[in-house]
């Protein structure tokens, strides 16, 4: 462990300040969720994500700021299995002659590992003129069309200016594992990939939701962008809502009424769900105790279940929950 690293505290620094510039996210891009699973359907399957910030992981195993990949065992934790990552691109540098970041001290380092029989797969910007690029890599994928980053979920825009997603660049996805056997170099439609990604999405978000994709368009709820959010009133129990708090790339439309039958029916109690599910909720309703009744609950859970499997933040999980219940009709008074 080097939790003490400069490098990672100042990111903890960064995460923590009240708002954000763009200029200052720098390493902290991350992937879109639609191109993660893209490459996960044709490389994958992943097990670790290597570099994250702590809240970016795109597995369910990762390593932060704090551990330092560079000083890992990846073929030890990998196991035989694969890693992804989307690496910083921070210049070299080094506390008591360990590196902590640069992208040769990360090539250097994921030689080694594939030595001893870790396979990795990076999302890597197309530069094939730096010093660190992968020659080496047992295959190298280039992605044909520009790709755009998302912003980190805790960036807090300072102003209007600072709310933009980064200026997409050239990609290519590099795999380091020694029982490759395919072609050394290749090419992909960045398009192909996202609508491979959102396949996978709308598969685990349907999977999650515990609803069919494909389902009567009648009474339907369409997931839009959430700069669409009315201020009208919301009865969850009989009205078809715009939802802005499941995040499916696809335009497949869900019939709430559908999703509401369902939670009524289910024997499962509110107290089977996970404590994390049920921590997310219950701090909603804390903010929103007259707008309480079992179905919104149940339907909440199902919704911050969602989240959670996305590897959001629960604070964000609960602030999106409790704005939902804000436009609710409040419950009335029993007589």
């Amino acid at each position: 462990m080097n939790a003490t690293s400069k490098y990672a505290q100042s990111l903890a620094e960064l995460k923590a300040k009240p708002t954000h510039y763009l200029k200052e996210v720098g390493d902290q891009w991350q992937t879109p969720p639609a191109l993660f699973w893209g490459v996960f359907a044709k490389f994958g399957p992943f097990v670790l994500d290597l570099f994250t910030d702590g809240e970016n992981n795109k597995c369910a195993n990762y390593y932060t700021a704090e551990d330092n990949a560079l000083i890992q065992d990846w073929a030890d934790d990998l196991n035989g299995c694969k890693a992804f990552a989307n690496p910083p691109y921070s210049r070299s540098s080094y506390e008591d002659e360990q590196a902590i970041t640069g992208m040769r001290n990360i090539i250097e380092k994921t030689r080694a590992e594939r030595d001893k029989g870790a396979k990795v797969i990076y999302l890597i910007k197309s530069a094939t003129s730096e010093v660190w690029w992968p020659e080496d890599a047992d295959h190298v994928c280039f992605i044909r069309g520009r790709i755009s980053f998302d912003l980190p979920i805790w960036f807090k825009p300072a102003n209007k200016k600072q709310a933009a997603s980064s200026a997409g660049f050239a990609c290519a996805i590099a795999v380091f594992d020694k029982d490759w056997q395919g072609s050394r170099m290749s090419y992909i439609n960045r398009d192909d990939l996202l609508r491979d990604g959102k396949i996978i999405l709308d598969i685990i978000n349907a999977a999650a939701l515990h609803i069919p994709t494909a389902i009567n368009a009648q009474k339907t709820i369409e997931y839009k962008n959430a700069s669409k959010v009315t201020n009208e009133s919301i009865d969850l129990e009989n009205t078809t809502i715009e939802s802005n708090y499941v995040d499916v790339v696809t335009n497949e439309q869900i019939d709430l009424e559908h999703l509401i039958t369902q939670v009524k029916h289910k024997e499962a109690a509110f107290s089977k769900w996970p404590s994390e599910v049920r921590h997310v909720v219950e701090e909603a309703f804390k903010a929103n105790p007259n707008k309480f009744n079992d179905y919104r609950q149940a339907v909440l859970s199902e919704i911050a279940n969602t989240r959670l499997l996305e590897q959001q933040r629960p604070s964000k999980i609960i602030a999106e929950l409790s704005e939902m219940l804000e436009r609710t009709e409040p419950m009335r008074a029993e007589a």
